[in-house]
């Protein structure tokens, strides 16, 4: 079994805000997994089994699995590109394939490179939607959706996890800017 290493947060876990309006939080050290892998192929299909996960075949798209406080979410940031959120024993259950050299993909444990905030309530789309330039109507951006960007020159993942619940990933250098500008966004509810 792999040794896990202690992933410090950039904010402690803060948070603010209330869930009848807008909650923000900070989702410290969540398991992240960087994937590549050709879609389409025998490797492909062997990472999937392995991880007992579906993999979305649509850039965009997250596929999610688990079941409540414990979900995996497989966000699809290209044709052969996923991050793996959630699946602490992900490299474990793929470690059988990289020793076979008919399997090519790539897995990198990135866990430390960003810190993820939440932002929950009725009106946590309004307050995304001040500083996210792109629409996060129902009908443009589903729960399931994904998409990479910027926000205040920072660059971000956004998915959309349940009805007014987004999670923002950032650099972990990153971090307290964005907390700020968030903040500042949805003052009005907070």
């Amino acid at each position: 079994m792999q040794n896990m290493i202690a992933i410090e947060s950039p904010l402690n876990g803060i948070n603010i805000g209330n869930i009848d309006t807008v909650l923000i939080r900070e989702w410290p050290g969540l398991p992240t997994i960087d994937l590549r892998v050709p879609p389409g192929t025998e490797s492909q299909i062997a990472v999937t089994k392995a991880l007992g996960i579906q993999l979305s075949d649509r850039t965009g798209l997250t596929s999610v699995s688990g079941k409540e406080g414990s979900k995996i979410h497989a966000l699809c940031l290209a044709p052969d590109h996923w991050l793996i959120i959630g699946f602490p024993e992900a490299e474990h259950n793929l470690a059988p394939l990289k020793l076979n050299d008919e399997f090519h993909f790539s897995i990198v444990d990135v866990s430390g490179q960003r810190t993820t905030f939440e932002l929950e309530g009725p009106k946590s789309r309004e307050g995304l939607a001040h500083v996210w330039e792109q629409d996060l109507r129902e009908k443009n951006f589903p729960v399931g959706s994904v998409s990479q960007g910027l926000i205040a020159k920072a660059p971000i993942i956004v998915y959309h996890i349940g009805p007014q619940k987004y999670r923002v990933m950032v650099r972990s250098s990153f971090a307290l800017h964005l907390w700020k500008v968030l903040i500042d966004a949805a003052e009005e509810w907070i």
